[in-house]
């Protein structure tokens, strides 16, 4: 039987009248962040469209949705109104100084000048808002404590769709698959995209104080970026998890493909790869296995949310 790793209860999932939850993230300095849109909006968040055998996202609303941002500790909870804004499927941040990022994973370029600004960098005291691009295809996108953005990209984002990519299209923004974005949207540093340890799809992406560590398809390594961009690999017998925890000795990565909703990998970090690997059950407060939810991870923590509540449970 395998080992177990259990967690315990965070904190109550906070309700707003008249807006739903549209995403939940969790921010570098683990507080909580709930994305809300007014409920007669909801709906226009994620809607897709058809296209030959295909269903796509829409990258853009057509009537921007009022939006609030819910940020929760254990101990306190602030609420952040947010200006209306028109992307769909958001992703959400927070900077070390308070300012929020809404990002959209999907961006579509139409031609020269003519594509999707997919990042909002909103200021929270003013309302102001600074659109930059992010790129289509994004998996995740992170703040770090300099105030930098990391954002991985999946397979779309890194070889092109919604027009970038192609003879005619423009390269696409996340060809390398891992991007380090100034607060204006300046490029800072990308993944050596032409090295053999290229990135074509970020399973999980993990920011967690100054440094970014990926766990991506093709080979599936662990990679650490730390001071100066230094690159960091470890091998590991693992794929297809997208969660990913790390502690300065270990790791903790979901599920491989096709594992139930339980299932978690534990190792310790040496020099060059992930060892001492074992599988564990992820257990819930009450003794249950972890079953559906949404499952996050951000520096040395998994967080588990279901309609009511959110679990935390950490490395040590």
């Amino acid at each position: 039987m395998a080992a177990s790793i259990q967690f315990h209860e965070f904190c109550a999932i906070p309700t707003l009248p008249g807006f739903s939850i549209v995403r939940k993230d969790v921010a570098n300095d683990g507080s909580l962040l709930f994305l809300f849109a007014e409920t007669s909006g909801t709906k226009s968040l994620f809607e897709t469209y058809k296209r030959g055998i295909g269903e796509f996202p829409r990258t853009r609303t057509e009537v921007p949705a009022r939006l609030c941002l819910v940020r929760t500790t254990s101990e306190t909870s602030q609420t952040i109104e947010l200006p209306s804004l028109n992307l769909t499927f958001p992703h959400v941040d927070i900077f070390p100084d308070g300012r929020v990022l809404v990002a959209g994973p999907r961006c579509a370029w139409r031609g020269e000048g003519d594509f999707d600004l997919n990042g909002a960098i909103i200021q929270p005291e003013t309302g102001t808002t600074t659109r930059i691009l992010l790129g289509d295809g994004i998996s995740s996108a992170q703040i770090d404590g300099l105030g930098r953005i990391w954002v991985g990209y999946f397979d779309e984002g890194v070889f092109g769709n919604f027009g970038w990519g192609g003879m005619n299209g423009a390269a696409p923004v996340g060809a390398a698959g891992l991007v380090c974005f100034s607060d204006s949207g300046e490029k800072l540093w990308e993944f050596p995209e032409r090295s053999a340890r290229a990135i074509s799809d970020c399973y999980a992406l993990n920011v967690s104080g100054t440094d970014a560590t990926v766990f991506y398809y093709t080979d599936f390594p662990i990679c650490t970026i730390g001071e100066g961009y230094k690159l960091t690999f470890r091998k590991t017998n693992l794929a297809g998890c997208n969660a990913l925890a790390v502690s300065e000795t270990e790791a903790l990565l979901s599920g491989k493909y096709n594992d139930p909703p339980d299932a978690a990998y534990r190792g310790k970090l040496t020099p060059h790869e992930l060892s001492d690997i074992k599988r564990l059950r992820m257990i819930m407060p009450d003794g249950s296995v972890r079953s559906e939810g949404q499952l996050t991870a951000r520096g040395n923590s998994f967080y588990h949310f279901d309609a009511e509540k959110v679990c935390c449970l950490s490395l040590d």
